[in-house]
């Protein structure tokens, strides 16, 4: 039978694992499990680059020049639906003045291409 001390020994061990798993489960939720963007052309990588900027200046003329070219050449079939949505969501982050946020999304679009 065990004593009191290895009863007490073993559940602060387990507790201890159990707050590891679900520290280790919650990072990855958050960093690691986002869906990846989609392959583009490498011609297209002007689209994100361009959200970047108008998101790095907080410019709204900017970003107004970036929808309109996307729009454009996305009902010219040269953006795939997949590859607006993205750009789409990006927009509206800035549209909604969370400029930094939009600069992130837009970084991590041009990332997932080097991949």
């Amino acid at each position: 039978m065990p004593t009191e001390p290895t009863r007490s020994r073993g559940t602060q061990h387990g507790t201890g694992l159990i707050t590891i798993l679900m520290t280790a489960i919650m990072l990855a939720a958050v960093a690691g499990c986002r869906p990846r963007a989609p392959q583009i052309e490498f011609a297209n990588r002007r689209y994100s680059a361009a959200l970047r900027t108008a998101a790095n200046t907080k410019s709204p003329t900017r970003l107004a020049r970036a929808e309109k070219l996307i729009a454009r050449d996305h009902a010219a079939g040269l953006i795939g639906p997949e590859e607006y949505a993205c750009y789409r969501a990006i927009i509206d982050l800035a549209e909604a003045g969370r400029w930094e946020a939009a600069e992130q999304e837009a970084l991590r679009f041009r990332q997932d291409q080097q991949r």
